[in-house]
């Protein structure tokens, strides 16, 4: 049937049409795919911000956060909810399941909310859904920074930041742009206690006279003279002197200005944040103030596309609006990174054809290197237009894809090729038929390799969590590129053949496979071998301890075992987190100090460091929540790396450097915890080391938090384990105002009037806003104490208040009458306290749980968390060196313990969860894809023990790849800064194993399958097996070679390296062993049983 089919198409013009069409589809493919750098991962996340005043921590958890998770759970596609309770306030977070739409989870959740209000704890005055979404993370970051502080400071900068951030709003594709840093425009009204008190005014009265006389209404429409004319009400504040001339009280029949009791200023307020930008440069001089501008691009558009059309934006404002004292320097440029990537890959990927090409053109011919060259893109072709339609984008993983594919669809190519070439040469007919007999002779290996290499990869689909969406590209791109890749070789290659080949290779020899040259280097090598039975017996003997000792390595820790790998990445962040309370100046100089240090390293170019308020978050801040770390106790450090061209080193041996010149900075400053966080190349979780500490239903909360610290300190002895913390925390202290409630009730002052002072007296309060025609903002008013006197408590004391009219009552000549509204001190009315010190209280699941956390440098989290966890017990412990530890003797270094009440789970949010479903479900897909494979096998071979024999072939990989791991950790530099820097087995190594399954079958079955035909064709056992061996190794070694040299390229990879050691690895130790191991096993099996006769071999067949 395929015969008759490849037939009809070497005479009816398919092949060209198909060869054509690849060729267009391929090209249209790549000029409408989307470009980004890494997949993108769905998980929609969801927060809601509860406000209960005057609740402590402890009611908020009981009496709202409790009710609302048992609420929202309800919620289907839920697969984690989280909380926080604060003092007044609570945030409930709801994380989805990877994949499930956005849209429905948001609508779910309003639905669950509003549907549901009625149990909704009366306590809650307001509450806020917001929805937290990838396409939040802005792809470009500018700063504006001021090379002339003295004329363009924060203040100034912030209000060319606003105008910018208007116009780049106005760029297609882009979605939330946002302004970061700087002070905005406000009118400050800082009222004078002494002058207030000395016109009988309150603070509530410039409030009341703010509010009720800026405004205007409109009063619709006035007929006049055959014309409306529209009516309006009332008028805005417009001016400073109206504001300044705004009557706020009348006393004794004299107006009160607010300019008599008052000083008003327009400008910067006090700062609440800091930013600044630092270069190498910076060293030596100033720091300059910055503001940044971040900004998003919406769902589905192209990356380098819109970063772009920024930059092109930019660079006209850059021109027409920016004046020459500011620098716009860029942060962040995911366009350029993912334009980059592409290019490079895509370089890469054309030097592996290349490569692979002139290899087979060397051992095959250049019109065999020209055929498998022009079958190649359209194997491409077809696999990236199918891309195209079910909406993939071109990114790192897809591309690598691709690269991997390539050992893999070049097999089918050079298989037809090879056997064209010989049958040519040793057959009879015309140049059609000895071709198609060619290619009909290797059809059913052909199909049935590609049916195990789609076997084998297609499971990858079904990985859970993050990493599915991560890995997907892979097992969509590979299993279609070898499909493609078959479809070429039966209907593309034959054309081809006959065009480049034609009458070249011709001859009219008869082939026959029972004619073996015992000369040639293959049956010379293999006849010693298989003729002595006690030598096949020694060689499985020490293949089956190979394998024992290859798969015992990891167990010894000889191989680390990691999800994935350490990116190389051009930016890196420090994270510092004071304790709370610590004033905005104290922090800043921690940072500054952080910043100094790091740009000290000759790879850090440039740091831009914010204070006070978050910086623009990557995903994986998004994950950690990085966007609410709004305080004057929090610190973020942008560093900006020199392009990776430009460094020795990658930013993970950067980050390990960093951490130790950091290290007087932490001992200075014990109280703090100053992190280095770098992006990772996958799935980004809390942190890489964490522990979530659970108690039984009794449990107190601070039980579990004394728990939490013991295990950080055991955290802090192991070995390489830094930046412990926990999510205890330390309490800011706290003063509250106590009213006596008696004395308000006799001066006729409710608590909430009470509470209005104080708030706008120290935090301030917008009362209204200020008609400013040319502001990007719209301009407040905000009514403060001044600095100076705001900074104790004695100052609040003095603050007047007015018992309102008609709260209290006086008997009198006429009868009850309303007492005079009294001003009274604030201090009269009751007392600072202090309150007794809260910290947050964390929940995940409906469970109380306190979250350890740590990063480890060097070392993997399964050997840290086996040697923690060895050592929990009540006595003591053998003290041992880490590295003479293997996961069968685990710990020695502190013993440790917890009470019986609490619980320790490791798989929660750190890396090891996301490690262990990995490799659970590559394990899983591994398993099955070997079982479909077998039942293939078995249905096309009819026998069992021919599938296990060519099946056999996939446990040798193990012997390469293992020991080539092992080889490599003893050659590099592998120690940076004192901490180890292994190579790791990682999760795309698991793929490297699982595509090398594919590869070595497919040689295998059709190492067989020519055994067969040899012995079919009236050859011997031993004959057949060596005629096949040499028709087949030349091919197989093509195929190993090439496969090897097409991953040559991936090894440059810091994160798909270690899937091209493992193939690298692996194809030299299987092909070496495939050509030895089948011959043996099947000369064992069908040796002396079967007769040499070709109907017996029919007859088994």
């Amino acid at each position: 049937m395929i015969e008759r089919i490849i037939a009809v198409a070497l005479q009816k013009g398919v092949a060209p049409f198909l060869f054509i069409a690849g060729l267009i589809l391929g090209v249209v493919a790549l000029a409408f795919m989307p470009r980004e750098e890494e997949p993108q991962i769905v998980v929609p996340m969801i927060d809601v911000y509860i406000e209960s005043p005057g609740l402590s921590a402890t009611e908020v958890e009981r009496q709202v956060v409790v009710p609302v998770e048992k609420l929202l759970s309800q919620i289907p596609g839920i697969e984690h909810v989280y909380s926080q309770s604060h003092p007044n306030r609570a945030l409930v977070t709801l994380a989805f399941y990877v994949g499930q739409d956005r849209e429905d989870s948001l609508l779910n959740t309003y639905n669950k909310l509003y549907a549901n209000q009625d149990q909704v704890p009366p306590v809650v005055t307001a509450w806020q859904v917001r929805p937290v979404e990838v396409d939040d993370v802005p792809i470009v970051v500018y700063a504006l920074t001021s090379t002339q502080p003295e004329m363009m400071g924060d203040f100034e900068l912030r209000r060319l930041a606003d105008e910018v951030a208007s116009v780049l709003q106005g760029v297609q594709e882009t979605s939330e742009v946002k302004v970061v840093g700087g002070r905005e425009r406000v009118v400050q009204i800082l009222f004078d206690p002494l002058r207030m008190a000395a016109r009988q005014t309150t603070v509530l009265d410039v409030v009341n006279a703010i509010s009720l006389s800026n405004a205007i209404v409109s009063a619709g429409s006035l007929s006049y003279g055959n014309q409306a004319i529209a009516l309006e009400s009332g008028d805005v504040l417009r001016s400073l002197d109206a504001l300044k001339s705004l009557v706020v009280n009348v006393v004794g029949g004299d107006l009160v200005t607010l300019d008599d009791v008052a000083t008003v200023k327009d400008g910067p307020p006090s700062k609440t944040s800091i930013t600044w930008y630092e270069s190498a440069v910076s060293l030596q001089g100033d720091v300059q103030p910055m503001v940044a501008i971040s900004i998003a691009k919406q769902r589905g558009t192209n990356a380098v596309k819109v970063a772009e059309q920024l930059h092109s934006t930019m660079a006209e404002l850059q021109r027409e609006l920016i004046p020459a004292q500011v620098e716009v320097h860029t942060l962040r440029d995911y366009g350029v990174t993912a334009n980059e990537k592409v290019t490079n890959l895509g370089s890469s990927l054309i030097f592996a054809v290349l490569t692979v090409v002139a290899f087979i053109g060397l051992f095959l011919g250049w019109r065999a290197a020209v055929i498998v060259a022009l079958a190649v893109p359209v194997c491409y072709g077809m696999t990236l237009a199918l891309d195209l339609v079910f909406d993939y984008t071109i990114n790192r993983v897809t591309l690598f894809a691709l690269i991997l594919a390539l050992g893999l669809l070049v097999d089918d190519p050079i298989t037809g090729v090879d056997n064209i070439t010989r049958k040519l040469q040793d057959g009879r007919g015309s140049v059609s038929d000895r071709i198609v007999a060619a290619i009909g002779e290797i059809k059913i290996p052909l199909l049935m390799s590609t049916v195990t290499i789609v076997l084998a990869f297609l499971p990858l689909a079904f990985i859970t969590g993050m990493m599915g969406p991560y890995m997907a590209p892979m097992a969509f791109n590979v299993p279609l590129a070898v499909v493609a890749s078959t479809l070429t070789a039966f209907f593309v290659t034959p054309w081809l053949a006959k065009v480049f080949l034609g009458n070249a290779a011709l001859s009219e020899t008869d082939e026959d496979w029972r004619s073996v040259d015992h000369n040639s280097f293959y049956a010379r090598n293999m006849l010693a071998l298989l003729r002595s039975t006690s030598r096949r017996r020694a060689v499985l003997w020490l293949l089956l301890m190979s394998f024992i000792v290859a798969i015992l390595l990891p167990v010894f820790r000889l191989v680390p075992l990691k999800l994935l790998p350490f990116d190389n990445k051009n930016e890196l962040q420090i994270v510092i987190d004071m304790p709370e309370g610590t004033a905005l100046e104290a922090t800043a100089a921690v940072a500054s100090e952080a910043s100094r240090i790091a740009l000290s390293l000759p790879e850090v170019n440039a740091a831009a460091v914010f204070v006070g308020e978050p910086s623009p978050h990557d995903f994986n801040g998004l994950v950690r929540k990085h966007y609410l770390r709004q305080g004057s106790h929090l610190g973020d450090v942008r560093l900006t790396l020199l392009d990776k061209s430009a460094r020795v080193h990658q930013s993970h041996a950067v980050v390990l450097r960093l951490r130790e010149a950091l290290e007087g900075l932490i001992d200075a400053h014990p109280e703090a915890v100053i992190s280095v966080v770098e992006v990772p190349p996958g799935p980004p979780v809390m942190a890489t080391l964490v522990a979530e500490v659970y108690g039984r239903t009794l449990t107190p909360y601070a039980e579990q938090q004394r728990a939490a610290e013991l295990l950080a300190e055991r955290f802090r002895a192991e070995p390489y384990v830094t930046q412990v913390d926990t999510s205890v925390g330390s309490a800011a202290p706290r003063l509250r105002f106590v009213t006596d409630k008696a004395k308000a009730a006799m001066s006729g002052i409710p608590t909430s009037d009470i509470n209005s002072t104080v708030s706008i007296a120290h935090a301030g309060q917008v009362v209204g806003f200020m008609a400013a025609e040319r502001e990007a903002q719209p301009l407040p008013l905000r009514l403060r104490l001044p600095i100076a006197e705001r900074s104790r408590v004695e100052d609040l004391s003095t603050l007047l208040l007015k018992g309102r009219l008609g709260a209290v009552s006086e008997q009198r000549s006429a009868g009850l009458q309303a007492a005079p509204q009294n001003l009274v001190a604030l201090g009269e009315l009751g007392r600072f306290e202090s309150v007794p010190l809260e910290t947050p209280i964390y929940r995940k699941d409906l469970r109380p749980v306190v979250y350890v956390t740590a990063e480890i440098s060097g070392r993997t989290p399964a050997e840290v968390i086996a040697d923690i966890t060895a050592d929990k017990t009540d006595g003591t412990v053998e003290l041992s060196n880490w590295q003479d530890r293997t996961f069968l003797a685990s710990g020695g270094t502190q013993a440790w313990q917890v009470p019986d009440s609490v619980e320790i789970h490791w798989i929660g949010e750190g890396e090891w969860k996301i490690t262990v479903d990995v490799f659970r479900d590559m394990g899983l897909a591994f398993a099955f894809a070997l079982v479909a494979i077998y039942f293939v096998l078995r249905l096309q071979t009819g026998s069992i023990a021919l599938t296990l024999l060519i099946m056999s072939s996939i446990p040798l990989t193990m012997i390469g790849i293992m020991p080539g791991f092992w080889l490599l950790n003893q050659f590099g530099e592998r120690w940076i800064a004192g901490a180890p820097e292994p190579v790791l087995f990682t999760a795309t190594a698991m793929i490297g194993m699982i595509a090398l399954a594919g590869i070595v079958v497919r040689n295998s079955l059709i190492l067989v399958d020519f055994i067969h035909q040899a012995r079919a064709q009236g050859a011997s056992v031993l004959d057949a097996v060596l005629s096949a061996g040499a028709v087949r190794m030349r091919p197989v070694l093509l195929t190993a070679g090439t496969t090897l040299l097409g991953n040559l390229v991936i090894t440059l990879d810091p994160v798909f390296s270690g899937l091209a050691i493992a193939i690298i690895f692996g194809i030299v130790a299987s092909t070496i062993l495939t050509l030895v191991v089948v011959p043996v096993v099947y000369c064992m099996l069908y040796g002396p049983a079967i007769d040499d006769s070709p109907r017996e071999i029919r007859h088994e067949q």
